[in-house]
Order: C-alpha cells, then structure tokens, then sequence
C-alpha cells in the first residue's frame, strides 16, 4: 500500500513541474504588451480574476493548515506571484502530514 500513497505525490509533482514550466515559457515567450492589450477583453478579465480568486483559496487553505501561521505567509506571497506551482510544492512537502490529520 505505500506504494498507492505515494501516487497522489506522484501526480502533484507532475503537475506541479509541467505548470512550472508553463509559468517559464510565459516569462520567456509571452509579450507583455500583447498580454496587457488582451485584457480589455471581459472574458479574459474573467480568466484572470478566476485564476487570482483561485490562488486566494489556495492561500486560505495553506494558512488554516499550516501549523505556523507566520511561516505559511511567505508561501502565501509566493503563490500570488508565481502561481500553481507554489501551491504544488507546499502541498507536495505536506501531504503527508495532511494525509495524516485527515485519516
């Protein structure tokens, strides 16, 4: 059974590096510009405050669950300027735990 443990770390890793690298190739490839320009748009204005309201959620989780408030801040900070990939690493470094508390 460790071994069906470790999937879902597994998957969270995978992910995790693929939305990294989809972070990078933005920052590489994207046109700021191009980007700003497009928000005029509604429907990305929707996007983008769907993928901020998102990372909120994800940042109230990481405080509730975190055993010291004060260091889950940074963590916070980090999710709202890099993105997933953040949320992707705390919930890699514990899930275990997590997975204990909760069972």
């Amino acid at each position: 059974m460790p071994f069906l443990q470790n999937i879902p770390q597994l998957i969270v890793l995978i992910l995790s590096l693929v939305m990294l690298g989809i972070v990078g190739y933005g920052f590489g490839a994207g046109n700021l510009d191009a980007f700003l320009t497009a928000l005029r748009e509604p429907w990305n204005q929707v996007t983008l405050a769907d993928l901020y309201i998102s990372f909120w959620l994800m940042s109230v989780v990481m405080f509730v669950l975190s055993r010291n408030k004060w260091a889950s801040l940074p963590w916070i900070i980090a999710i709202n300027i890099i993105g997933s990939p953040v949320f992707g690493l705390w919930l890699l470094l514990n899930l275990p735990r997590l997975r204990k508390r909760m069972g």
